[in-house]
């Protein structure tokens, strides 16, 4: 494979990684507004606060894969591009940037710090005792 057939591929990947941000950004959002809810209502019982809580692990489950994905998409350019031989300074420059050719099981460190500050506002939502 040539490298401008690489550089198309990946760009392609980003637009659906892209999408994918989008809609997880407001599935995030939803959990937090169901978070909210379940907080505000005076007629949550513990069967309502675990089904919100369930939805919030979800949504960061789903966020979380789809993150993921997305810099995939990146470290596989990377492995791809590290095969050509006759490789542009920007290939190279690139290679350098991501440091890594092995497939990632995780988001990088800033999606997974945001999910997890999401997951203690949802949790904190539905569980924290209410100030009377």
């Amino acid at each position: 494979m040539e490298e401008y057939q690489i550089w198309t591929l990946f760009n392609s990947g980003r637009i659906g990684s892209g999408l994918s941000i989008i809609w997880t950004v407001l599935l995030l959002w939803l959990a937090l507004r169901v978070a909210v809810a379940t907080r505000n209502s005076e007629e949550t019982n513990l069967f309502a606060k675990i089904v919100s809580s369930a939805f919030g692990v979800l949504a960061i489950g789903g966020a979380w894969q789809q993150w993921t994905n997305a810099t995939n998409n990146w470290i596989i350019a990377a492995a791809t591009l590290s095969d050509v031989e006759d490789k542009s300074e920007l290939a190279e420059g690139f290679i350098n940037y991501v440091g890594t050719t092995d497939v990632s099981t995780t988001p990088n460190m800033g999606g997974m710090l945001l999910l997890f500050v999401i997951a203690i506002m949802i949790a904190g939502q539905i569980w924290y005792p209410k100030q009377k």
